[in-house]
């Protein structure tokens, strides 16, 4: 049986300003990351700082202030 490829989909939920505000105020930026229908996580950019929230979790988040996100990027993509 052929497998059936599953397209990630991501999708911005954009303010009405660019601008970054606090995470928890109307301009935060909201992605959301998607296969196929399966929600894989969330991720929320701030001002201040960065979030990745995992599908189903509302506890265990991954946050990061913005100069240590571009350290991990850093890290992790060499």
């Amino acid at each position: 049986m052929a497998r059936r490829k599953r397209t990630t989909t991501v999708t911005a939920h954009i303010p009405s300003t660019v601008e970054l505000t606090k995470l928890k105020s109307g301009n935060a930026l909201r992605i959301e990351v998607r296969r196929g229908d399966e929600l894989l996580g969330t991720l929320s950019m701030g001002r201040g700082s960065v979030e990745w929230w995992p599908r189903g979790n509302k506890v265990h988040i991954l946050r990061k202030r913005w100069r240590d996100f571009a350290d991990m990027l850093d890290k992790y993509m060499k």
